[in-house]
């Protein structure tokens, strides 16, 4: 009897070997590379100037972080004080709450700098002055005294810090309806989309005097700090899409050494795990970041023009920023495009986007035909669902939209 052999173990494909190895290979490089990123970061952070006063007022956090980022307005380290004037003393010209959620959610909250509070030990005064008068823990406890706030962390980044870190990603893109000017701060900008080097974003955000030139006259638009805050977070967006996408591990070294060089944060949060951080939030680099602006009205105080909290809508505000959910309704802004060659067809589908309740921004032609309608979204953005429902038809595709609108909705063949 011949004897039994078993049937031969057939190896794996040669393809499938060399992706098997490869995909091995890519992964590890990844790992290598996420973790010389943590690195980094936990080296910058390391060395960041460190305020061990705050800590003390700041609260413990169990999951959800609140930090207080505070722009400086100091004049430390500039060359060219030609549109920053002359400063009696150190305040806080940028006020924002920030929170971040470990579902995903971010939402920033910026509070007006001429807002009228009290605060402790020193009466009635512009909230800016807390600053002045007793440093981040004053403004600290001035927040969660007169706001009924949680704060978990301090950050203060200066004039300087912000250009540098502008300058490293590369620039950022901020989109301008018309030409643009402000004489104070030093903006002085051409319309459309434009990109700004660390100077002049620094003149957007810093902008109070705020004009356009429109049918041959400057004109103010959002001249005031309420604006002024608007351009702020308009600003941030766009430093976020950029720092979502470091075009190498170099860059993201670099960017991270900016971000801390001219940086001060509670010392809670320089001995916190950078990686435990980043897995903890990293879902928020994939969506959008909810911002709106203390609801204000005008007043005066000693000849003083200041801010009072308008109530009951600050403190709804307030009570849905600390509980994570929206802050306040915000009809979305849309830009409307003719893509199917039909006379009329984009100003009847801006009536139509308007009666649902969007703002729609501008009207114009998409140069391209196409057959379906397509609302164009940032990467990680869920208005093109909700506008697609809204409308009953269409797709949704990701694209690179400008900060001033929410989405871009190109009229297709399929719209009637």
């Amino acid at each position: 009897m011949s004897p039994k052999h078993s049937a031969p173990r057939r190896g794996l494909p040669k393809w499938l070997k060399v992706t098997t190895i490869t995909l091995l290979v890519v992964a590890n490089l990844c790992l290598l590379g996420f973790l010389y990123v943590v690195k980094v970061g936990e080296g910058a952070l390391a060395e960041a100037d460190t305020n061990t006063d705050v800590t003390g007022v700041l609260d413990e956090s169990s999951g959800d972080l609140t930090f207080l980022v505070v722009g400086s307005d100091t004049r430390e380290g500039l060359d060219d004080l030609t549109n920053f004037g002359v400063s009696g003393g150190q305040r806080s010209d940028v006020i924002m709450l920030v929170r971040l959620d470990t579902d995903g959610r971010a939402q920033m909250l910026s509070i007006p700098r001429d807002l009228w509070i009290d605060i402790p030990g020193h009466g009635k005064d512009k909230i800016n002055a807390a600053y002045s008068f007793g440093g981040p823990e004053l403004l600290i406890q001035t927040l969660k005294q007169g706001m009924g706030v949680e704060i978990n962390h301090y950050v203060e980044i200066d004039f300087v810090g912000f250009m540098d870190l502008v300058d490293e990603i590369g620039g950022i893109d901020i989109f301008f309806a018309n030409q643009a000017r402000d004489v104070s701060s030093g903006l002085d900008i051409e319309a459309g989309m434009q990109h700004l080097d660390g100077k002049q974003a620094l003149a957007y955000a810093r902008s109070r005097k705020y004009q356009e030139l429109q049918n041959g006259q400057w004109v103010g638009v959002d001249a005031n700090d309420i604006g002024r805050t608007m351009r702020q977070q308009e600003v941030i967006r766009a430093i976020m899409s950029e720092l979502k996408t470091p075009a190498s591990i170099t860059d993201a070294r670099n960017i991270a050494t900016a971000m801390t060089r001219h940086m001060t944060i509670d010392s809670r949060l320089a001995g916190a795990s950078v990686a435990e951080l980043f897995w903890q939030f990293k879902s928020i680099l994939g969506g959008d970041i909810e911002g709106s602006t203390l609801p204000v009205v005008g007043g005066t105080e000693g000849g003083l023009s200041v801010v009072y909290a308008d109530e009951p809508a600050a403190t709804d505000m307030l009570a849905n920023f600390q509980q994570g959910v929206p802050l306040a309704f915000q009809p979305l802004r849309v830009q409307v495009l003719n893509g199917n060659g039909v006379s009329g067809a984009a100003g009847d589908m801006a009536r139509r986007l308007e009666e649902l309740g969007y703002v729609v921004v501008s009207v114009g032609d998409a140069g391209s035909l196409y057959e379906t309608t397509t609302v164009l979204v940032a990467e990680g953005s869920i208005v093109g669902s909700e506008v697609i429902a809204a409308l009953g038809f269409g797709e949704v595709a990701n694209s690179d939209v400008d900060n001033s609108i929410d989405a871009v909705v190109i009229v297709g063949s399929d719209a009637t």
